[in-house]
């Protein structure tokens, strides 16, 4: 449940409503005070907003309240869920034109995307500074623009692992998680992470 009203924060969700609910988490964006026990979790709105006078009376009793400013990082926070945070953070990028990658966080793919490999450093470095996790793995497969990738991850102080990409392709798991995309890319980001991070 997210009761945040703010542009950022329905950004946030629009982007990533749709791969969560793949995987068993809806995100509910209107709250009714006769139901709260139904959610497992609450995003609470920022506070001097009208959301906030709102609501927070109904919600400040409330244990599962998850507050938190940047929008992203309270959705993963909520995701996190009674946890305070992830176990372990697995980064798979598949290098070419452009680098794809994806985010698992314990079993879930909490992010994914496209980037210029000069960039990925930073939108990697950008997306895990908003993910409370205990452990992190980075998996960059060996495939054309991996030389691009590996200095733009070092350049933000990211090491990383090689994933062999001829091996990835003769063992791509099947599993129904990947049909969930279709872009190649971001299969084989998929297919790196879980190979490499043996999920």
């Amino acid at each position: 449940m997210c009761l945040r009203g703010d542009y950022q924060a329905i950004k946030v969700i629009k982007e990533r409503e749709k791969l969560l609910l793949m995987q068993g988490i809806a995100i509910i964006n209107d709250y009714n005070k006769n139901n709260h026990r139904e959610f497992d979790v609450i995003i609470s709105p920022l506070r001097d907003t009208p959301e906030y006078a709102v609501y927070h009376p109904l919600i400040s009793s409330f244990k599962n309240v998850v507050y938190e400013e940047d929008p992203e990082k309270a959705l993963n926070k909520a995701i996190s869920y009674p946890n305070e945070s992830f176990d372990k953070a697995i980064v798979g990028i598949d290098p070419g034109k452009l680098c794809g990658y994806v985010i698992f966080a314990d079993d879930l793919i909490i992010n994914v995307g496209k980037r210029g490999c000069d960039e990925i450093g930073e939108e990697i470095k950008s997306r895990i500074s908003k993910i409370d996790h205990k452990r992190i793995e980075i998996l960059l497969g060996s495939g054309e623009g991996w030389s691009e990738a590996s200095i733009s991850l070092l350049g933000s102080g990211l090491s990383y692992k090689i994933i062999r990409e001829d091996e990835v392709a003769r063992h791509m798991p099947k599993i129904p998680i990947l049909n969930i995309f279709k872009d190649r890319d971001i299969r084989s980001a998929v297919a790196i992470a879980l190979k490499g991070g043996k999920m």
